[in-house]
């Protein structure tokens, strides 16, 4: 279920809505069947309202975007990306508390970098 402020991506608008994004983008990638994935759309839907316009959060059903699974090495639902720039900045596999998130969207809508230890290095695949 996409919360009312998620918008939902395919691998068709990807490019154009997250990585030509002016703004930094909070990307969750969940799947129909996940027990774990609707509180995350919940707790995304809620902070999409605190960073209205600051921050941009999509949704994208991992089953239904293969190519950007397997680039994002996307094996845990739900996983959030953040990106800023057109370049990943951050990635957190597995349900994430709301502080947590808050933390990170803190640094990344004030300018800073929104790192943290919990993330996975990516390697983009060609």
């Amino acid at each position: 279920m996409v919360g009312k402020m998620l918008t939902e991506l395919t691998e068709q608008n990807f490019e154009e809505e997250v990585l030509n994004s002016d703004l930094p983008v909070f990307t969750c990638f969940t799947t129909s069947w996940c027990s774990s994935c609707f509180p995350t759309c919940y707790v995304a839907d809620e902070l999409a309202r605190r960073y209205e316009g600051r921050i941009k959060f999509v949704r994208m059903d991992q089953e239904k975007v293969p190519r950007l699974s397997a680039a994002y090495n996307i094996t845990v639902v739900p996983s959030i990306i953040l990106f800023k720039g057109s370049k990943m900045v951050q990635k957190l596999p597995g349900y994430q508390e709301e502080t947590v998130l808050k933390e990170l969207l803190d640094k990344l809508s004030a300018g800073g970098e929104a790192t943290m230890n919990v993330s996975e290095e990516y390697t983009e695949k060609s």
